[in-house]
């Protein structure tokens, strides 16, 4: 039987009980990663996505109704470590493409390995459930249902649908009569013209968007609780994430942060000595923020650094020290919560986005049942995805095998006592990983086979300096698609 889905509108019997083995859900890069790796390996598979696109977040356009871009946005990590490694991007992109080139990719990735024409577009699923009966939860298979279409029983369900559609907004005191808006809505600086703002939050999303609105708005605060270390986008001559490589997954963390507070240090300076509020925390301590703007528009005075918010008085900002500033439209650049619609409570949830998962892939109680893409790093995490990718596919064609459950639960418990360690407590870091050792952490994972001897075992802790063992990787020549967008 063909493992083709058929588009959304077809009902024939053979596509409600196709006898698939696994469902995809989301065509982003999670998803697109996901499917790949399964048709790799020849197994069958449904795949549902939402909008009409493959790219998530990267096609700002999207028709899914959860896409945060924006016109300025650009990658915040560079080309090659952003790529997925079994798809090189065309080596004359610049550093860090924009979001044209991004969606470009992802439709070139998905052309390229004959994914496109397996996705179902426009077709949510509204609900995975386990299988009722004795047993864990999903071990009798799960019971998928797509909007509009029957349910459909599968052995997995690979959950690939992102974890930026549910915008957080804080409840501060007080009532403004200006305009608010959460960063997932905005698109183009010309909604401030001539306008005060103050963009509340310093990540990715809230520094590109003060640093957007310096060119039509009246003013621009930004304002942050804790202070924030913000990385370059280049150091030493060089993308600032190029200085890392697969060898930092074998250094202790205090020497890696040691070494980029002195690159970071000779790079731009302290943020104290760049117009910024103190950090109240070590680098890697909290999410770090890329800009390349940042500093220079505080150092003009473009960007006014604010404490926290007190109070909203009408038209008037209040805050923690006692300033106050008025205001036409306040931004909320706070995040997101991981959600799951398709999921009953009791199935599962991501209260204040905590997820036990094993590895941030694995849910020991609920057999079946894989997340992609639920990570968060310093560097990029499309790669991140296709490690989990394989590793998972690997698992699922029995070529790999998963840990005991207890001791999946041990590992979730050790990781999160780890977790609240080294970060601020802020559902911010509950997806964090570092980049290298978790690239190292997925190639050792996918050594415990069935049959593993000694060899095995004596080569696993080096797995993380050996390359992938992936599907093939094409050599890319330069790419139509720069040429399609205007750019590189």
């Amino acid at each position: 039987m063909s493992t083709t889905s058929t588009h959304s509108d077809a009902r024939t019997q053979e596509h409600i009980n196709p006898g698939k083995r696994t469902c995809v859900i989301g065509a982003g890069p999670a998803g697109l990663a996901a499917a790949k790796a399964l048709a790799d390996r020849r197994i069958s598979f449904d795949w549902f996505e939402k909008g009409s696109m493959v790219g998530g977040l990267w096609q700002i356009d999207n028709d899914n109704g959860a896409t945060p871009g924006y016109r300025s946005l650009h990658l915040n990590s560079s080309r090659p470590r952003t790529q997925y490694p079994s798809f090189p991007m065309p080596p004359d992109w610049p550093d860090y493409p924009s979001h044209e080139l991004m969606a470009q990719y992802f439709e070139d990735f998905a052309d390229h390995f004959g994914l496109t024409d397996r996705i179902t577009f426009n077709t949510p699923v509204v609900s995975v459930a386990p299988v009722p009966g004795a047993g864990a939860p999903g071990s009798r298979r799960w019971i998928v249902t797509p909007e509009g279409q029957e349910p459909r029983t599968y052995q997995e369900v690979l959950v690939c649908n992102g974890h930026h559609h549910q915008p957080r907004t804080p409840a501060l005191p007080g009532s403004f009569a200006g305009e608010t808006m959460h960063s997932s809505s905005y698109r183009d600086p010309t909604v401030f013209a001539g306008k005060d703002v103050v963009v509340v939050g310093v990540g990715n999303s809230g520094m590109d968007i003060a640093c957007d609105a310096v060119a039509t708005a009246n003013r621009v605060l930004l304002v942050t609780r804790h202070g924030v270390h913000v990385l370059p986008k280049y150091a030493l001559s060089k993308p600032i994430d190029q200085l890392g490589s697969p060898l930092t997954a074998y250094i202790p963390f205090a020497v890696e942060r040691r070494i980029y507070e002195l690159i970071v240090k000779v790079s731009t300076g302290t943020p104290q000595s760049r117009g910024m509020p103190k950090p109240d925390h070590r680098l890697l301590e909290a999410h770090p923020t890329v800009s390349a703007d940042l500093y220079d528009r505080v150092g003009h005075g473009d960007i006014e650094m604010k404490p926290d918010i007190d109070r909203l008085d009408d038209d008037m900002v209040h805050f923690v020290d006692g300033s106050s500033a008025h205001a036409d439209v306040v931004v909320y650049a706070t995040g997101y919560e991981v959600s799951f619609p398709f999921f009953a409570d009791d199935v599962w949830s991501a209260d204040d986005n905590e997820l036990p998962l094993f590895q941030r892939v694995v849910a020991p109680d609920r057999p079946g049942l894989y997340f992609i893409g639920f990570v968060q790093s310093v560097g990029a995490n499309i790669p991140l995805m296709e490690y989990q990718s394989e590793w998972i596919a690997d698992v699922i064609a029995g070529e790999v095998l998963l840990p005991p459950a207890a001791d999946m639960k041990t590992w979730i418990s050790d990781d999160r006592g780890r977790m609240a360690k080294r970060y601020l407590r802020s559902p911010r870091h509950t997806m964090q990983v570092d980049y290298w050792r978790y690239i190292r952490a997925m190639k050792e994972a996918r050594t415990m086979t069935p049959n593993a001897g000694w060899r095995d075992r004596l080569r696993r802790p080096l797995a993380g300096l050996l390359p992938s063992a992936s599907a093939s990787q094409p050599k890319r020549q330069k790419s139509q698609s720069a040429a399609k967008t205007g750019s590189a």
